[in-house]
């Protein structure tokens, strides 16, 4: 009679396997850190870039402001009163 061998795995065959499981699983939960980091990246751009325009408006209301008249901004604003409190 012919028996039928089963084949146990080799430690080498086991240390394969799961060196495949693992790496099956670290591809699996890089792609989360990869959108993470993208977010955290778009969000400082976005900063950066509102408050580079909140800069250059307020340089522009000063330069603006520079640029007027002298009298219209030293004179106090008239108010018309009929003498009675």
């Amino acid at each position: 009679m012919k028996q039928t061998a089963t084949e146990e795995p080799t430690p080498e065959h086991l240390l394969q396997m799961l060196d495949a499981e693992l790496a099956l699983q670290r591809s699996g939960n890089a792609s989360p850190s990869r959108n993470r980091a993208m977010l955290l990246v778009g969000g400082v751009l976005f900063i950066v870039i509102a408050a580079g325009t909140a800069l250059f408006v307020l340089l522009q209301m000063l330069a603006d402001l520079e640029r007027a008249p002298r009298q219209a901004r030293a004179e106090p604003p008239v108010r018309e009163t009929s003498g009675k409190f």
